[in-house]
């Protein structure tokens, strides 16, 4: 089909656990299995948990747990699993921590503009410096949101206002019970404390204890692109990043992609606008060409729409884009009754 037979597209719609008993050292322990049976499976008997060893802010814990066995008299078995506790959780159930996803907004019109605060610190376990979200653990009695607006000014500086809290969520929960919230903060530029701190990016003078020592200095990467940003830090500075914060900027240019797929593969020219010379270059680049354009002649456009309705209602000639729920056409000559269309497509310069 030639280039100036493509003319428009038509569509459609279609479309209370209990706490944790410490032991001594080494301490072994054999499992009552007289109420296994009655009991739902797998679960843990933490009444038989073994304390390995401990320090100030962690314990080593080795978790009895049953399973279903058919082979067993009592219908189940024990089997053993090891965990790291933080010494500081008040329970089973107790959320540890917050981790802070603060968007710093420079313009309410604008969100291409907003970058999103992280904090760079040397992190010993893995011996290298790491990107991560601001965090901290909740103090006794704390709520997930007041942890989160101190920790957050304690390590960036910043304050910020609390959008939402998420329910609890869970680290690594095959080495660890250690949970967290996520909690989404807004940090509002045209404070000036906020202003101020921003000038200063790299310095808080708030810092404190192993914070200060392990160097820990906010960053603010683009919310567009932060990916990229991760990976050019990760080249140039061999820096880690916390997974978390990994996995949302993933899942941020996942969305990028489907928005800037929308835009290439319909790229909307409106020939009103001078745009002739984009029409080729777009059709080349996505195969999907929308146009808008008064330069049409009245009848022409009657007879594009119809044609559109004919094609839509047969399915014949009708495509899905990969992006958009709705059914497309191409129209040619042909479709609109053998109608020459070759004047009208010299007359804006395509060929």
């Amino acid at each position: 089909m030639r280039l100036h037979q493509l003319l428009a597209f038509g569509y459609c719609n279609h479309s209370h656990l209990h706490h944790s008993r410490p032991r001594h050292l080494g301490q072994t322990t054999r499992l009552a299995m007289s109420d296994s049976g009655s009991a739902k499976l797998p679960r843990v008997d933490f009444d038989f948990t073994e304390t390995v060893g401990s320090t100030r802010w962690m314990r080593l814990e080795t978790l009895s747990y049953h399973v279903a066995d058919e082979n067993s008299t009592s219908g189940s078995s024990v089997r053993k699993w090891d965990r790291a506790v933080r010494t500081t959780k008040q329970s089973e159930d107790s959320i540890d921590a917050v981790v802070i996803l603060a968007i710093l907004r420079h313009d309410a019109h604008d969100t291409s503009r907003d970058e999103i605060v992280c904090v760079k610190q040397y992190r010993p376990p893995v011996d290298a410096y790491t990107i991560e979200l601001p965090a901290g653990l909740i103090d006794a009695g704390e709520e997930p949101a007041k942890a989160a607006v101190r920790e957050f000014k304690e390590e960036t500086g910043y304050t910020g206002k609390v959008l939402d809290v998420s329910p609890a969520s869970y680290l690594s929960p095959g080495l660890t019970n250690e949970s967290a919230c996520l909690v989404r903060l807004e940090v509002d530029m045209t404070h000036a404390a906020n202003l101020k701190n921003y000038e200063n990016q790299n310095l808080h003078d708030g810092l404190e204890g192993c914070e200060k020592d392990r160097g820990l200095e906010k960053l603010m990467l683009p919310r567009v692109g932060l990916l990229g940003a991760l990976h050019e830090m990760q080249q140039k500075e061999g820096v880690k990043v916390f997974a978390a914060l990994y996995s949302l900027a993933v899942g941020m240019q996942i969305s990028e992609g489907n928005i800037s797929a929308k835009k290439d593969f319909f790229p909307l020219v409106n020939l009103d606008g001078n745009q002739f010379d984009q029409v080729v270059p777009a059709l080349r680049r996505s195969g999907f060409l929308i146009v808008t354009s008064t330069l049409l002649p009245l009848e022409l456009q009657q007879k594009a729409l119809a044609a559109s309705a004919r094609i839509l209602e047969s399915s014949s000639k009708t495509v899905t884009h990969p992006s958009d729920p709705k059914q497309y056409m191409m129209l040619s000559c042909d479709d609109l009754g053998g109608e020459d269309l070759s004047e009208v497509s010299e007359d804006i310069g395509i060929i």
